[in-house]
């Protein structure tokens, strides 16, 4: 007969043995360890200073001192001693530590459903959660609700598919009959499609995957605002239901973008002049300078263009005299706001056309604020008085209209990088004639 069981190696009692309630307690004590296993923790490298009468331990990797060499066994602390047990493959047992329940796996300890290897029973082909599930709808929930939360971070749903010719997208449904999908469907463009019986779907929106552009295929249909947004951001467009019009927002301005009528405009080629006129024309007049002044007036663009100089006629020669162009942004309420631009110097000791390189580009509809700064008295030509805009304000209703913005800033200073504007500017003069020459 041999000495211990053939699985859990438990000391037999022999037929002529002495004292055999000694080998009977032995195997009483064993089995105590061991049947319904728990385990005060299984991190430990070293045994606990002051253990007590049947503590048990999983031994960690790496054991030092009195566990050495005991790595994955259970320890046990038994009549003032470590006994220590090599768990079999299917071994269970309870970590009150972790309040989880592992296995051995032949080779390891493995959490259940956890950390390890999945147990057979969740590796299904099909769950049903309330109503059944089939070939093709492998997992199958009737619920009022589906949650997916994350696990300490964050959470991503992956629908993947096998070629770029299939879909990959969420279906939403009415009676069984699909009415709305988004996705990529049979292409890598996101889309949103709409049905209205199930049978046939039209796209709404694409946002292409190469460029990210977005394509409305429909017609847009803006609500109605009462009044416009609050701090709208550039590039907002809305329906403002109180006065009938679409706005947009552009360069911090509410602009009308319905109901314009383009300026007419003739965009001059390459090396030639465009002039600054806003209104009817008529031969230019002249405009002496004065030490210090600077005039500024309105010009609105009707094209986009690309400006490469500005240039000015002298008619009027003064010994010393210069001048220098600026331009100026306009403010949502019309008024000069960011310097833009301010030339070098023009020498006007002699008569004739001055250019003064520079490099900007005015954009359709924008206005903008160009100007002259003077050193001292040199005659400039100006526009008729009928070619530019009239500048409205004042307390008094006045019988000239008013062109220019008139400050005086000392000549060596540069121009102001932000205009200020202050009503007592506003000027009868004309406007000086400036033109811009196409890059």
């Amino acid at each position: 007969m041999p000495d211990l069981s053939p699985i859990l190696s438990l000391p037999l009692m022999q037929a002529s043995q002495a004292q055999k309630h000694v080998t009977h307690n032995e195997a009483l004590m064993q089995l105590d360890l061991l049947v319904q296993l728990s385990v005060a923790d299984r991190t430990r490298t070293a045994p606990p200073a002051a253990p007590v009468e049947g503590q048990r331990h999983i031994v960690a990797a790496a054991p030092i001192a009195a566990w050495a060499g005991q790595a994955g066994k259970v320890a046990l602390w038994l009549d003032g001693a470590w006994q220590f047990f090599a768990p079999l493959a299917g071994w269970r047992a309870w970590i009150v530590s972790e309040d989880l329940e592992v296995a051995y796996d032949g080779t390891a300890w493995v959490a259940m459903g956890g950390g390890g290897a999945v147990p057979d029973v969740l590796a299904v082909d099909q769950i049903g959660v309330a109503t059944s599930s089939d070939a093709s709808n492998r997992l199958a929930v009737a619920s009022p609700a589906s949650l997916f939360s994350h696990a300490g971070a964050g959470h991503q749903l992956k629908i993947n598919k096998a070629a770029a010719a299939q879909t990959a997208s969420l279906l939403f449904q009415n009676a069984f009959t699909g009415h709305a999908e988004m996705g990529l469907v049979t292409n890598n463009d996101f889309a949103i499609n709409v049905s209205a019986t199930g049978a046939s779907f039209n796209t709404a929106l694409k946002v292409t995957a190469a460029t990210a552009e977005v394509e409305v295929k429909k017609p847009l249909l803006l609500t109605g605002q009462a009044a416009a947004p609050t701090t709208p951001a550039d590039g907002l467009i809305w329906h403002d239901s109180a006065r009938g019009q679409i706005f947009a927002r552009v360069a911090g301005q509410n602009r009308v973008i319905d109901q314009q009528a383009d300026l007419p405009c003739l965009v001059p080629p390459t090396g030639e002049y465009l002039i600054t006129t806003m209104a009817s024309g008529g031969a230019t007049s002249t405009l002496t300078g004065a030490s210090g002044r600077i005039d500024l007036f309105p010009f609105v663009s009707s094209a986009d263009l690309v400006v490469d100089a500005l240039g000015v006629n002298c008619t009027t020669a003064v010994a010393a005299a210069l001048c220098k162009l600026v331009v100026y942004e306009a403010l949502p309420n019309g008024q000069p706001g960011n310097l833009l631009l301010e030339t070098g110097t023009a020498d006007l000791s002699t008569v004739g056309n001055k250019v003064l390189t520079a490099s900007l580009t005015f954009y359709r509809g924008r206005t903008y604020w160009l100007g002259v700064r003077h050193s001292l008295t040199a005659a400039l030509s100006a526009w008729a008085l009928q070619a530019t805009p009239d500048i409205s304000g004042g307390t008094t209703m006045v019988t000239t209209a008013r062109k220019t913005l008139r400050r005086t800033v000392a000549f060596a200073s540069a121009a102001p990088a932000t205009w200020n504007f202050v009503s007592s500017e506003i000027n009868a003069a004309g406007a000086t004639a400036i033109w811009l020459r196409m890059a």
